[in-house]
């Protein structure tokens, strides 16, 4: 009996686990995309000035869309937290 215990023990602790590092996985990639999506949007706005010769302003537009894709990122991720934690809660 006690080792069904241990062994139920066992996988909720595994489950827990892998949970977190979930996670942390999705929180660390974060950072990635935000700083991504930004430099992305700032160097299609640099060499489409260059192209163009509108030099700074649509460096600065894009600059602008690549922080609001970021923003979204956040947002999509915040969704998910909460998702996630009404769903544990109910369980």
């Amino acid at each position: 009996m006690l080792e069904k215990d241990g062994n139920l023990m066992d996988m909720t602790l595994q489950e827990s686990k892998k949970d977190v590092v979930k996670s942390l996985l999705s929180y660390s990639s974060l950072g990635l995309e935000m700083g991504l999506s930004v430099a992305i949007g700032i160097a299609i706005g640099y060499f489409l000035d260059i192209f163009f010769k509108t030099s700074p302003y649509l460096t600065i537009i894009f600059m602008i869309f690549g922080v609001a894709a970021a923003m979204k990122t956040i947002i999509v991720l915040l969704k998910k937290v909460q998702k996630d934690n009404e769903r544990d809660k109910h369980q």
